[in-house]
């Protein structure tokens, strides 16, 4: 495999996104940027702030609680500039001990993630699933693993615009309680947009429409993406027009990508409110 972009102490990173040198244990470890640990904190406080609904779906007969991480990769991370090993987002569910999930599916396409994940996770094997391959492609195998009548949280964080598709958010909404934190890679979009027709396509298949093309004229309209994608998923039956996404920023204080939030319950809404209004650096801001 081709080795590219050097990582502190981690080596030269692999085309899949991991370091060439493994973490601790030995296993594979995924090279972030430090604005990774931005969402991780707000992953954290999302799965800490709604223990207490939690608690209410977990024991017998309750219905369950489950967390999706449907591009899960290794489990852990290593921040390029640091070379700092953090839990990634399936660890960081997993290890949660206050209401703890009942069930938790992950799902990833690289055989190194997948193997990682299912040593890291062999003491919890019970309550997790591990799904190898496309996730897109195997959504409906992802579904039939999540409790239909608990309470869900997926995260949705592909590693390009390629693989956010809406049809995969649509077949997860199907479900009555399942909330959804997703990553809206406005970067991406403003680099390739308007001169590659694979990102075009991209695109309208992210958002389920290409009525974008109508609307977004230029980069300042990259705000309005977000709106339509919220309209988007309002037709799925969440109303979280009105919760803020928050920016996931790089090293030059420039967005990457926004955390979308979407819940069919209020109270979610105000939860997520409520943990956003504090930035990981104790600043206050506002998304869109």
């Amino acid at each position: 495999m081709t080795k590219r972009t050097e990582c502190t102490g981690g080596g030269p990173k692999l085309d899949n996104g991991n370091c060439t040198n493994p973490g601790p244990d030995g296993l594979p470890v995924q090279c972030v940027g430090i604005w990774a640990t931005d969402k991780h904190h707000y992953l954290r406080q999302y799965i800490g702030a709604t223990r207490s609904v939690r608690k209410k779906f977990l024991g017998p007969g309750k219905g369950g609680a489950a967390f999706i991480d449907i591009f899960a990769g290794p489990g852990m991370v290593r921040v390029r500039d640091t070379g700092d090993i953090h839990p990634g987002s399936p660890l960081i569910a997993l290890q949660h001990r206050e209401a703890p999930f009942s069930k938790l599916v992950f799902a990833d396409r690289e055989p190194a993630n997948v193997a990682a994940l299912q040593a890291r996770t062999a003491s919890d094997a019970a309550r997790v699933k591990i799904i190898p391959g496309d996730s897109n492609a195997n959504i409906d195998k992802i579904a039939s693993q999540i409790p239909e009548y608990g309470l869900n949280i997926a995260l949705v964080d592909p590693f390009a615009l390629s693989a956010l598709k809406f049809r995969t958010l649509e077949r997860l909404g199907r479900l009555p309680r399942m909330d959804l934190i997703i990553h809206f890679p406005t970067g991406d979009i403003k680099r390739n947009v308007k001169q590659n027709e694979n990102t075009r396509q991209w695109l309208t298949e992210a958002l389920g429409t290409d009525s974008w093309m109508t609307t977004f004229t230029s980069m300042k309209d990259i705000g309005r993406l977000i709106e339509l994608f919220k309209e988007q998923l309002s037709s799925l039956g969440y109303g979280s027009m009105s919760v803020p996404s928050e920016p996931i920023k790089n090293n030059k204080n420039l967005p990457l990508y926004y955390l979308v939030y979407a819940s069919k319950n209020p109270r979610g809404d105000a939860i997520w409110k409520s943990i956003t209004k504090n930035k990981p650096t104790g600043q206050r801001g506002m998304g869109w």
